[in-house]
């Protein structure tokens, strides 16, 4: 009865080793913007390949994901809508997604901060382009604090001076 227990204990002790190499585990990447400085990370989980790098191209309103493919795989991507995302006026529209420049088929499932994206790549696969209608803004929340300040400076300073305005 004894030996029944340590060959159980074991093989739970091994298990619990070895289940998180099977296991397609989440991870995570941190995304910064060169124009705003601002940063955004992105969950991702991904078979057959490792993932370089994440860049944004504000020109093509898309990232681009760049791989080291082994064998053919797969990637999905959780990106915060505040780091790209695809609209038509106020409703969404879809994403074109690139591999190695050719279009693709892919799923994408949505929530109300995040659009994720999961595509399959052959190998010597180097690159996916998401490609949306809006990236990384620019200036953020910045660009409203500095003009709030402006405004109530100019009402400020025209109050204080007396300062009155013909047409």
């Amino acid at each position: 009865m004894q030996w029944g227990s340590y060959a159980i204990m074991t093989v739970i002790i091994f298990s619990i080793g070895v289940a998180p190499v099977f296991a397609q585990t989440p991870q995570q990447f941190a995304v910064k913007d060169a124009r705003s400085g601002q940063s955004s990370v992105v969950n991702y989980s991904i078979t057959g390949a490792t993932l370089d790098t994440v860049s944004i191209n504000h020109q093509d309103t898309s990232i681009i994901v760049f791989i080291k493919s082994a064998s053919d795989g797969n990637l999905t991507i959780s990106m915060p809508r505040s780091l790209i995302d695809a609209k038509v006026g106020t409703g969404d529209d879809q994403f074109f997604v690139l591999v190695d420049g050719a279009d693709t088929d892919f799923t994408e499932s949505k929530t109300n901060t995040d659009r994720t994206v999961t595509v399959s790549f052959p190998q010597d696969t180097q690159q996916i382009e998401i490609i949306g209608t809006q990236v990384v803004p620019e200036f953020g929340g910045l660009a409203f604090v500095v003009l709030v300040v402006a405004i109530i400076s100019i009402v400020v300073i025209s109050a204080k001076t007396r300062l009155k305005f013909s047409l």
